[in-house]
């Protein structure tokens, strides 16, 4: 009997591990490709490489919650708008799977990118677009059904081009659906990676990033 109560214990244990999220740092990943925009990317950045979980360890030293990556069809160069030059860290084919994956705006539209975006999503990743990153979500057609934002100054457009889509204005940030996120132009990117550290971790943990950034914006704390 104690035997089979023993046995028991331990599947239970092991069931609520296997439910439980994956520990920290959590795989981020950042596509970027030619004229990607450098808010986009660097507001979200911020966020994570700011993210810290205190305390995590025993002897209570504090542990970064997320490990970026910057991932793209190639690891050639890409130019930002503006002009800076950088290198993808990763292919498609050889990122680390990642648990959110960050997308701006930029030129690439390939069939490798869609695919691998929904993949990702397939995959039980978490999905943020920012700006007209929304573009290549629509593209691939993941919005299809869904709300969405972008930047103020395309909505008209992808109305058009994407008449499946429900494009809302006047939001920072829209939940798509499950792990399915867009966020308006530039900025809003920084209010949809602190929602994203609220839900995963804790709307202190969230401030704390937010107060360390000098960032005053509430936007973050909004229904998605």
């Amino acid at each position: 009997m104690k035997r089979l109560a023993s046995l028991l214990c331990a599947l239970v244990s092991l069931d609520a591990r296997a439910a439980s999220p994956p520990a920290p740092p959590l795989n981020v990943a950042f596509v970027i490709s030619e004229n990607f925009n450098v808010m986009d990317f660097a507001g979200p950045w911020e966020v994570f490489q700011d993210t810290v979980l205190r305390p995590a360890t025993p002897d209570g030293e504090s542990r970064n919650a997320f490990r970026l990556y910057t991932v793209a069809r190639t690891l050639d160069a890409v130019t930002t708008t503006g002009g800076a030059r950088v290198v993808p860290s990763y292919t498609f084919a050889t990122a680390p799977p990642p648990d959110i994956v960050v997308i701006g705006a930029q030129s690439d539209n390939s069939p490798a990118l869609l695919e691998w975006l929904r993949s990702q999503l397939g995959s039980s990743a978490t999905i943020a677009s920012i700006c007209t990153g929304a573009r290549k979500l629509a593209l691939s057609g993941l919005l299809d059904g869904r709300p969405a934002t972008t930047h103020h100054g395309y909505l008209t457009d992808f109305r058009e081009q994407f008449p499946k889509v429900r494009w809302i204005e006047s939001r920072r940030f829209v939940r798509a659906g499950d792990r399915l996120y867009t966020a308006g132009g530039l900025t809003s990117g920084i209010d949809l990676a602190l929602h994203l550290v609220a839900e995963r971790f804790d709307p202190a943990v969230a401030q704390a990033t937010a107060d360390y950034m000098e960032y005053r914006s509430k936007d973050w704390l909004q229904s998605p």
